[in-house]
C-alpha cells in the first residue's frame, strides 16, 4: 500500500497542501481543519508532516469505543464518522498525532488518502506539491528515499533552500484545486493561506 511521505528538506512552508486539504474535504481553505499538518518548532524550518500513516496495527481501531474505525483488507483505515460521539480515545491513542475534530461534522477524523488506496493515484495534496516535500509512495521505497535524504543530510553539502511557487505555479495550484473540490481558488487566498501557516509556525502553533 502507497502512503504519504513527506520530506522536510524541501517544504518551504508554502502550504498548498494544506489548502487543498481542506478545500475537498470542507469546501474551503481553512489550514486549523485540513487532515495533513505541517509541523515546526517555533520556526519556518519543518520537522515533519502529521497525517494519518494506516499503521500496520492501528492503536486508534483498538482504542476507538464504538469500534467505527476500522483497517480495509487494502491497508486503509477508515471511520464511521457519522457514529462518533467524540470521545478522543483515537485522538490520544494516535502515535502521530494525525487526528483531528471535524467542527462541522462535530466528529474525530483523519487523513483517508482521498479514496487513492486502491488506485494508488497521487491525492490532490501531492499533486499541489511542486517541490516534491510530499509524495504518494508504496512503503518500501518511502523508507528508502528517507534514508537516503537522512544521509545526504548529514554527510554530504546541504541542498539550497526550497524555494515557493512562482505566480504561475500558484495560479496551476489553484486551478487544480478549484477543479477538485468544484469551487473557485484564488491565488490570494493560498498566498493569505501561506502567510497563516508561516505566522502560526513561527509562534509554535
Amino acid at each position: 500500500m502507497k502512503r504519504l511521505v513527506f520530506d522536510p528538506a524541501r517544504c518551504s512552508l508554502c502550504g498548498a497542501c494544506l489548502a487543498a486539504c481542506s478545500a475537498v474535504k470542507k469546501g474551503r481553505i481553512d489550514l486549523v481543519q485540513s487532515r495533513i499538518r505541517i509541523e515546526t518548532a517555533g520556526s519556518r524550518k519543518p520537522l515533519r508532516a502529521a497525517v494519518c500513516a494506516h499503521c500496520e496495527e492501528p492503536a486508534c481501531v483498538t482504542a476507538c469505543m464504538r469500534g467505527i474505525i476500522d483497517k480495509g483488507a487494502d491497508g486503509l483505515v477508515t471511520r464511521r464518522w457519522e457514529e462518533c460521539f467524540r470521545c478522543a480515545a483515537c485522538l490520544v491513542s494516535c502515535p502521530v498525532g494525525a487526528v483531528l475534530e471535524d467542527t462541522d461534522r462535530k466528529a474525530f477524523i483523519a487523513c483517508d488518502l482521498c479514496g487513492k488506496a486502491e488506485s494508488g493515484e497521487d491525492p490532490l495534496c501531492v499533486r499541489v506539491c511542486l517541490s516534491g516535500a510530499l509524495r504518494f509512495e508504496e512503503e518500501t521505497a518511502a523508507s528508502a528515499d528517507l534514508r537516503s535524504s537522512y544521509a545526504l543530510q548529514m554527510f554530504a553539502e546541504q541542498p539550497a533552500a526550497p524555494t515557493d511557487p512562482t505566480d504561475g505555479q500558484w495560479e496551476e495550484i489553484a486551478r487544480m484545486i478549484a477543479e477538485e473540490c468544484g469551487s473557485p481558488v484564488t491565488v490570494k487566498e493560498l498566498k493569505s493561506a501561506q502567510e497563516q501557516l508561516r505566522r502560526d509556525a513561527e509562534e509554535g502553533m
